[in-house]
């Protein structure tokens, strides 16, 4: 890539512009919402929310008020894909509303560790519920991680349709999965109000502040994934139209079934267990059905990781592929497979540089969980703040660009905008203070990437 490509870019509708072929429908948008956010989180954040709260009442005002700030987020990305719908998502909305350099830094982070680290992150997590049927040694995880990533990256690479398909799959299993765990405890008499507790701490104060202030951080990554849908808008059939209902049902449905699920763990389990289980859903299912129980709760949470896994192995390369376009990343990348109809170089990329990472997490941090939990605190942290971006693209585009056509306006604009974006500030301030080292690694990254775009600038 020379360095005049920097400058360069396809205008919104250039013709001229390799473009990705219109192959997924509104059951396969919804697919990808629901099967992007619901993955990992939701069995293995729980621990991590009840050690911090101890309390049920705010266990669940916390898992609420997430999924209502994600929700407001949404409404602001459905507004922004009907309207620009080009793959891209997010990189496209940063470019037209503050310019290049937020927009390629947002692609800058997505490929050095949001993306690829969540893509390491989610297959760590279905290797440990994997090992749970098939034993396996630590040494072994990372490893057979690895080889997770290479074949859905050769899937991927193949055809979009297939890997579409495989998340159609795996969403169903997903939330049939999460269907038995809420109400198996109601049906087989297994639910009890005792285990609940006192519902609220004596005397909040302080330290019950900065508790919930962790607990948000946390629940931040089961509700991450909701701006996948973006990136694929270019490949959506009637995106004007589909995107903002996928975003929509998803969402709430999301919402729903995460506080559901966190009642069933504590109607089931003692505070206590909750707190200190490693698995929480096989816990539960242990004290539902027995040793039998703990198996289909392995197969179900891996089920899940996996499909999640998958959202982000398709979604990636779209954010690549457009940067490419527009000359900000090598030419290849921007590349339509011949055959295939896939953006196959921008998803081998992907897959290498994410099986790099587990690597590296497993190098740094030699317990499997302690590798997922590493990588899960520093997507976070890239990822919220560029998420917040996107969303506050919506203000500056109305205010720059109000000659564009929007087939869907934000309900609730501009408050429900602003309160995600109040929402963010207040996570962010949060990580600074609970999660510095993890919170200055992805400034450090972030500055890296400004130093290089102007280094590529032509002189």
């Amino acid at each position: 890539m020379d360095g005049s490509s920097m400058n360069d870019r396809a205008p919104l509708s250039d013709p001229a512009a390799a473009r990705l072929p219109t192959v997924l429908g509104l059951f396969d948008a919804i697919g990808i919402v629901v099967g992007s956010i619901i993955g990992s989180g939701i069995f293995l954040k729980a621990s991590v929310v009840a050690r911090e709260l101890d309390r049920f009442g705010p266990i669940v005002l916390i898992w609420s008020v997430i999924g209502l700030v994600t929700l407001c987020g949404s409404l602001a990305l459905a507004e922004l894909s009907a309207m620009l719908p080009q793959a891209g998502g997010p990189y496209v909305y940063l470019r037209e509303a503050f310019g290049k350099l937020p927009a390629f830094l947002w692609g800058w982070t997505e490929f050095w560790i949001v993306r690829t680290g969540s893509l390491g992150a989610l297959t760590c997590a279905t290797i440990i519920y994997f090992r749970k049927i098939v034993p396996m040694p630590d040494a072994a995880q990372g490893p057979a991680a690895i080889g997770l990533i290479l074949v859905l990256t050769a899937l991927n690479g193949r055809s979009t349709r297939w890997g579409a398909t495989l998340q159609n799959i795996t969403v169903i299993i997903k939330v049939g999965f999460l269907g038995l765990l809420i109400s198996l405890p109601w049906m087989l008499g297994k639910a009890s109000s005792t285990n609940l507790g006192p519902i609220w701490p004596d005397a909040p104060g302080v330290d019950f502040a900065r508790s919930l202030g962790i607990a948000a951080i946390a629940v931040l990554w089961p509700y991450d994934g909701w701006i996948n849908i973006a990136p694929l808008a270019e490949e959506i059939r009637n995106p004007q139209r589909n995107i903002p209902l996928a975003l929509a049902i998803g969402v709430i449905l999301i919402v729903a079934v995460y506080v559901a699920a966190n009642a069933a763990y504590h109607f089931v389990l003692p505070m206590d267990a909750v707190k200190e289980s490693k698995a929480v859903a096989s816990d539960v299912f242990l004290v539902l059905l027995g040793p039998i129980g703990v198996v289909l709760a392995s197969v179900g949470v891996m089920c899940s990781t996996f499909g999640a896994t998958q959202s982000n192995m398709l979604t990636g390369p779209r954010i690549y592929f457009a940067m490419a376009r527009d000359g900000l990343l090598p030419d290849q990348l921007a590349r339509v497979h011949s055959k295939y109809s896939t953006p196959a170089n921008s998803v081998i990329v992907q897959g290498v540089w994410a099986s790099v990472l587990v690597v590296v997490a497993h190098l740094w941090r030699s317990d499997p969980e302690d590798a997922f939990n590493a990588l899960t605190d520093f997507v976070i942290f890239g990822g919220s703040l560029f998420y917040a971006l996107a969303v506050a693209s919506v203000f500056v585009l109305r205010y720059r660009r109000p000659d564009l056509p929007r087939p869907y306006r934000t309900w609730g604009y501009p408050w429900t905008p602003a309160l995600y974006l109040l929402a963010f500030a207040a996570a962010l301030l949060s990580m600074l203070l609970d999660k510095f080292l993890e919170s200055m690694a992805g400034s450090v990254l972030i500055l890296a990437g400004v130093a290089y775009f102007y280094w590529r600038r032509p002189k």
